[in-house]
């Protein structure tokens, strides 16, 4: 068994009302069998989702539940110049990536884990050990 980092968005897909979603269909066969993670970014995503749609407690509590699927990847020294690196990389080739995907791609380069993707800014980046499955 090995880990597999998901995106935002990927990791969203696993929510229980999603079952049959399409999406969810492409990347299922990825995730099977794995150890699912995500970066410290995506939690903070979510939360984000949270506020701006002012969720109350049911619906926090079960954001709470939803996060315990996953081994969430934390800030470190390491991962922070590895963000530094990839960022960098990024605007030598002419492409941008916002932060938050920076810390993602980072986080699944740093740890040497395949990135499972719904942005398609992660897709060509050439970054060293940066393995990218995207569906569109």
């Amino acid at each position: 068994m090995s880990t597999v980092l998901l995106d935002t968005t990927v990791a969203s897909l696993l929510h229980p009302k999603k079952t049959n979603d399409a999406l969810r269909l492409q990347y299922e066969r990825h995730m099977e069998a794995q150890i699912l993670a995500v970066s410290f970014q995506s939690v903070a995503e979510l939360w984000s989702w949270a506020e701006e749609n002012n969720w109350g407690t049911t619906l926090r509590a079960g954001l709470e539940t939803f996060l315990q699927k996953f081994v969430v990847i934390p800030y470190d020294p390491e991962l922070a110049k590895t963000w530094a690196r990839l960022s960098t990389h990024c605007k030598r080739i002419g492409r941008r990536l916002e932060a938050g995907d920076a810390w993602i791609a980072a986080s699944a380069a740093h740890y040497k884990l395949t990135l499972l993707t719904h942005d398609s800014d992660h897709v060509g980046l050439n970054f060293p050990d940066l393995n990218v499955v995207y569906y569109s």
